[in-house]
């Protein structure tokens, strides 16, 4: 799970084409990865006054997963907030706004709405968001938990695997995971996590791939982290904080890493 991506859920309801086409623009836009034209999209289809009711909540949510593409961290939580306020039990949005609330280095609300969102629906992925919550303020016991929860419900999920690896081995549980993936990315990480691989593996299965470099640079920094080799760890860290897409989970993970300090 390189991003973050949530999908809008599209409720039948009698719109008006011009703000109902803007809405569609905004959903493909951000599906492309283009944010700037999916925040001038939902823009005009919030602020047209005529979208349908059951849109709006969906509208203001695409607006902030745009938003918060560009690290626009603040607006991207007003628009979440407007989301839930119109649907109350819309955990999507619960779950993006502990996104939005890291972001701002509020991490008491990241995790209230974590923990909302896994009240609503106990599924993996919003586990897993509650996992790395956790995770940013340094509780790895109960991150450790919640990402074996979403690696549990979703076996799947490289990924979930992956962070259940990497905070079992911060906890001090070396080789305590040892589940493995199908063949392809991120194979290679969690094989290095599960003593299956080294890092020369993981390397050469990265091959010429620019988000495979940095996402390998931020685990296997968090790995030699792990492994008391700090300053080897902490330039790695570096490199994926500064060359990873900013919506990657990666880049996010390695920016709280380096606040966290040595």
């Amino acid at each position: 799970m390189r991003r973050l991506l949530l999908a809008l859920v599209l409720i039948p309801a009698p719109a008006l084409a011009s703000t109902y086409d803007d809405f569609s623009r905004g959903i493909d836009a951000n599906n492309r990865g283009d944010a700037g034209t999916a925040i001038e999209a939902f823009t005009r289809s919030i602020d047209g006054g005529d979208l349908a009711p059951s849109y709006l909540p969906s509208a203001h949510f695409g607006r902030a997963r745009a938003l918060l593409h560009d690290r626009r961290c603040d607006v991207a939580r007003a628009d979440l907030t407007d989301a839930i306020t119109l649907r109350p039990d819309f955990v999507d949005a619960y779950s993006l706004r502990a996104e939005a609330e890291a972001c701002l280095g509020r991490d008491d609300a990241a995790l209230a709405d974590a923990t909302a969102a896994v009240r609503l629906k106990p599924a993996a992925g919003y586990y897993f968001t509650r996992a790395r919550m956790l995770w940013n303020v340094g509780q790895f016991d109960a991150a450790l938990a919640d990402a074996g929860l979403a690696a549990s419900r979703d076996p799947g999920n490289a990924y979930f695997a992956l962070w259940q690896a990497m905070i079992a081995l911060q906890a001090g549980e070396h080789g305590a995971v040892a589940q493995t993936a199908e063949d392809g990315w991120p194979k290679p990480l969690l094989d290095l996590y599960a003593g299956r691989a080294s890092i020369d593996d993981v390397r050469r299965a990265e091959g010429t791939s620019a988000g495979y470099r940095c996402e390998a640079d931020f685990y296997i920094g968090e790995w030699n982290l792990a492994h008391g080799k700090s300053d080897k760890g902490r330039i790695l860290i570096d490199a994926a904080a500064r060359e990873c897409p900013a919506d990657y989970i990666a880049a996010q993970s390695a920016r709280r890493e380096l606040e966290r300090g040595p």
